[in-house]
Order: C-alpha cells, then sequence, then structure tokens
C-alpha cells in the first residue's frame, strides 16, 4: 500500500458485504453440492443428496444427471479447489487483506473460462436444461459474480481508503 493507504474495515466497506455473502454460499455449494457430485454420491439417501436431485429435476438439467466424465471433473475442480478458495476470499474481504487481488483475479478468470466451457457443454451435448429459468437462476451467478469481482479488484489496493474512495465515490 501506498503511504497514508490502509486497508479499510467491512463496515465502511458496505458493498463488500455482497462479496462476504455470495462467496460464503459460493463456498456451501461447492462443498454440499459440487463436491458430492464429483464423488458420485448424490443418491436419495441423504438431504444433501436429495435436495441435490431436487435442483436436478426443477432445473431439468440432464447433463448434471448423465454424470458425464466432463462435468464430474468440473464439480470436482469446483468442490476441492474454488470451495476452499471461496473461504479465503471471504477471510480477505472481512478482514481487508489486500494481497488476495492477484489471486482474486486469477481465480475470476479460471472462473469465467470454466463457465463458458460449462455451458459450452450442457448445450451442445445435447442436454440443455428442459428449465432454463430455473437453471440460469441457480447457474448465472457463478458466471456473473466473477465479472462483479474484476470490476472491484482491478485496482490496486482495492480494500484501502484511497481505492475506496476512488470507487465508491458519487458521480459528480
Amino acid at each position: 500500500m501506498a503511504d497514508g493507504d490502509r486497508a479499510l474495515p467491512l463496515s465502511e466497506r458496505p458493498r463488500d458485504w455482497f462479496f462476504v455473502f455470495v462467496f460464503a454460499f459460493f463456498a456451501w455449494s461447492s462443498f454440499y453440492s459440487d463436491a458430492w457430485h464429483a464423488l458420485g454420491a448424490i443418491d436419495d439417501t441423504t438431504a444433501i443428496g436429495r435436495a441435490n436431485l431436487w435442483y436436478m429435476r426443477a432445473a431439468g438439467d440432464d447433463f448434471f444427471v448423465q454424470h458425464h466424465s466432463f462435468a464430474q471433473l468440473n464439480t470436482g475442480i469446483s468442490g476441492f479447489l474454488y470451495g476452499p478458495f471461496y473461504l479465503v476470499l471471504v477471510y480477505a474481504f472481512v478482514r481487508g487483506k489486500e494481497q488476495i487481488r492477484l489471486f482474486a483475479l486469477l481465480y475470476a478468470a479460471a472462473m469465467i473460462h470454466g463457465f463458458a466451457e460449462f455451458m459450452t457443454w450442457e448445450y451442445t451435448l445435447g442436454f440443455p436444461p428442459r428449465h432454463p429459468l430455473v437453471f440460469w437462476a441457480f447457474n448465472g451467478p457463478y458466471g456473473l459474480v466473477p465479472l462483479l469481482l474484476i470490476v472491484r479488484m482491478w485496482k490496486p489496493n482495492p480494500f484501502s481508503a484511497r481505492a475506496a474512495t476512488l470507487s465508491y465515490s458519487p458521480a459528480s
């Protein structure tokens, strides 16, 4: 950080609560949906398995139901790599840890690539979702939030007083 810059507490960065909540939810989703799917552990014997089956039926997500090897690889990456990283992002946003910037930008780029690739597979393997509004309500945030994160992390020292003034100042 430059001289005089300091990381603002989360209470002075109210828009960052969005990222805290979203990444906490993404961590939960990675652990309780994606990891289970990657391990082939989704069935009707557990509440988590039933919740995943409910999503598959509600969204008409036949690609997810088929347990295609690409989908399992992708959900494995989400469950076992992104899941823990979401917790790191939550911590960094709560504590204003500037060091997260590069890793957040790399994550966002990887996530956008993976999201685009996953959607391409979803729609081109003959398994487009039968209920697209439900499907996109569940899956769209995983493409949108990384874009928002890039915007949030674009300037150096995103949690400093100077960055907050530049980022959040009202238009004149």
